[in-house]
């Protein structure tokens, strides 16, 4: 495991502390440490009643606390003015039940009033006897048949441009894509065959595979369902197109038009060297190809598509019985020698269950047989029970606090037409974490926002986070694009818990006691608001109102749907809370990265920052042929968002799935940048 380096670990700062000196003896345990971590998650939740408890006067205080935890002694030290009068506080305590006396001497006017106040201590919990952890139980469904419990289950429709849910599809074995991963990593043909590049990379023709059928009575995939499924899903070809690569599809490609029954050809917008590893692929961000036969009424004039609202058709070795959003999905395997594999399993029930406990409750008592999105915290004890975790498709994620807002580009990186941001909102309010650009408004607010994120970055424990919230299963963030754990990771790029530090940076801008608000909004990633993405940013907000009680943090845990029109828009302003789309640790390094966080993906989803450094460093790495090169200039990128801290990473988590063992032998999936889980088809039955 990676850790960010300290200078002086004994010296390490207390959440809740600001501009404090504390003294701990050596040897921090890890229950010390997870009563840090509830103090800032107490500090989140007290806010409230802290707030209402504040006077509005400005006061500067001495306070002088000696907290007793364990046999280690914290002694903090704070001064404060209160409008010319003194105040001395001084506070000692002793946990586990132990009274606590507050003596307060205040000095007003030339009076001298003591204080002094026994506090009703806090009743210790009674130890409960802890049963021995049950083995992992027989399956309840009959032989040849699974369910899985996951966080989620996506819309059930079958149109791309209406939001099918074309990356599960894949990922469950239902649809596929014209190129895949195989089990080292490499891209290879899927539905597809092989390909033939222009010399001026501005097209590539693509061979179709042929004899693949599609489930239902709609034929053999042709050349004429991949034009049609990728203008139905492109931006540039479909204006009203909601598909989840709308946005990149149409940076990449302009259109896509048949050459002959067996050839399709991908003119390309602006070339990227990802377009089949990465855009086409299947175990990437890829869609699946779906069968222009299940709609005859569908035109460029009246895109509509009446089965495939209601209906999901694809040529996977699984077909859709059943798909119910938010609810759940039966997939069954097909009744006919499936071209490239069969399934082992006759039937897959996929059941939404949100919350984490049910799911780990569900596996206990046998009722699902796997299940995804398991806070790290909740694995140990079912591993210790018998139940396989294991990485499926070899993932990591980062996860880290993207501030949103910071729309720097002044004109679409592409087309050069001036993106109006002004119009969106940009640069109107002055909001701490956002750096306005447009000449003439907010001088000096590039460096002062800076100066903010760089306060809240430092001011996060990244190690703690890893030690409670992920159980030690995760390690230390930097950033998305890079992994800590490569060997090519810079030191440079750790971000370092500063808490003294952190409270410089903010005190030399207009919200000196981070007196603003600002809120998180927690992504569908690690599990979404019900997973550790969540507490996460529970923890982190925590942390933040440990340092300054008067910022008013809001964690929200809202459907995706709620925030993405204004991801679209580029008028979102939230920080997000994810790794949007980059931060997948299988993403190879020398790729070009962050196309979603640039004005090249206007009118389909963006991360809410729209950076020319990034847009440059894309368009650069997009045509570079060597690997040396593409990194050396992905470094230089690196640096330049290191220094302006425009996302903070926190915590690295892999993703990990359990399953019982007495369902299932065995299940290596192929490695994928964004799937927890993939290739049902793989899955070796125990029974």
């Amino acid at each position: 495991m990676l850790h960010t380096q300290r200078d002086d670990r004994a010296a390490r700062p207390v959440f809740g502390v600001a501009r404090s000196f504390l003294r701990l003896n050596e040897g921090e345990n890890m229950n010390f440490a997870k009563k840090r971590l509830l103090l800032a998650l107490a500090v989140f939740a007290a806010l409230p009643i802290a707030l209402a408890a504040c006077s509005s006067d400005p006061e500067i205080v001495e306070v002088t606390r000696e907290v007793v935890v364990q046999g280690d002694t914290v002694e903090v030290i704070k001064e404060v003015e209160v409008k010319g009068d003194t105040v001395e506080v001084i506070k000692e305590v002793e946990v586990k039940g132990d009274t606590v006396e507050v003596i307060k001497e205040v000095e007003v006017k030339g009076d001298t009033v003591q204080v002094v106040v026994t506090a009703t201590a806090i009743p210790t919990a009674t130890a409960l006897p802890i049963a021995a952890l049950e083995p992992a139980p027989a399956p309840i469904n009959p032989s040849g048949t699974l369910s899985i419990a996951v966080f989620d289950v996506p819309p059930g429709v079958g149109l791309g441009s209406s939001q099918a849910p074309v990356e599960a599809m894949q990922y469950y074995g239902v649809g596929e894509g014209l190129f895949a991963m195989d089990p080292g990593g490499t891209v290879i043909p899927r539905l597809a065959t092989g390909f033939t590049m222009a010399s001026d990379l501005s097209y590539v023709d693509v061979d179709i595979r042929s004899g693949v059928k599609f489930h239902g009575d709609y034929g053999e995939l042709s050349a004429d369902d991949v034009v049609w499924t990728m203008n139905d899903a492109n931006a540039n070809t479909n204006p009203t197109s909601i598909h989840g690569q709308a946005g990149d599809f149409a940076a990449l490609f302009t259109s896509v038009e048949k050459v002959d029954d067996d050839t399709v050809r991908f003119n390309f917008n602006s070339f990227d060297l990802r377009w089949n590893g990465n855009f086409l692929n299947e175990q990437a961000q890829g869609t699946a190809m779906l069968p222009k036969a299940a709609c005859p009424e569908y035109t460029d004039e009246s895109r509509n598509c009446a089965f495939l609202q209601d209906n999901i058709v694809a040529t996977g070795p699984y077909e859709v019985s059943e798909w119910i959003q938010d609810d759940r999905a039966v997939i069954t395997k097909v009744g006919y020698d499936h071209w490239r594999k069969n399934g082992n399993a006759e039937t897959i029930r996929i059941i939404e269950v949100p919350e984490p406990s049910t799911r780990v409750a569900l596996l206990r008592t046998g009722e699902v047989d796997v299940a995804d999105s398991i806070p790290l915290k909740d694995i140990r004890p079912l591993a210790e029970s018998g139940f396989k975790a294991e990485s499926i498709t070899r993932a990591g994620r980062v996860h880290e606090i993207i501030f949103s807002g910071n729309y720097w580009e002044e004109n679409h990186a592409v087309t050069g037409e001036d993106l109006k941001r002004t119009g969106s909102g940009y640069c109107v309010h002055d909001l701490p974490w956002v750096g306005c650009n447009i000449e003439g408004k907010q001088p000096g607010d590039m460096e002062e926002a800076r100066n903010v994120r760089w306060a809240l970055a430092k001011a996060i424990d990244r190690e703690l986070l890893a030690d409670t919230i992920l159980d030690g299963f995760g390690t230390v963030g930097s950033m998305e694009y890079v992994d800590t754990t490569a060997p090519w990771f810079q030191e440079r790029w750790l971000i370092p818990y500063d808490p003294a530090s952190a409270m410089e940076h903010m005190e030399t801008t207009a919200w000196p006691t981070g007196k603003f608000t600002m809120g998180i909004w927690t992504g569908g990633e690690l599990g979404g608001s019900s997973g550790s993405n969540a507490e996460l940013n529970d923890a982190i907000a925590g942390m933040w109102l440990a340092l300054w009680p008067d910022m008013d943090i809001q964690v929200f845990k809202s459907a995706y749907s709620i925030i993405r029109p204004g991801l679209v828009g580029r008028t979102n302003t939230i920080p997000y809370a994810g790794d949007c789309d980059e931060g997948s640790t299988t993403i190879p390094f020398d790729w070009p990265h962050g196309l979603t966080e640039t004005s090249r993906t206007r009118g389909g989803f963006g991360c809410g920052i729209e950076i020319p450094e990034i847009s440059d460093a894309f368009g650069e790495v997009s045509l570079m042929t060597d690997p040396v090169e593409r990194s050396a200039r992905n470094v230089q990128m690196v640096d330049y968002l290191y220094d302006q801290m425009i996302f903070a990473g926190t915590v690295q988590v892999p993703t990990l799935v359990v399953y019982n063992p007495n369902s299932i032998s065995n299940w290596l999936g192929t490695p994928s940048m964004f799937a927890t889980m993939n290739e049902f088809e793989s899955i070796e039955l125990a029974r």
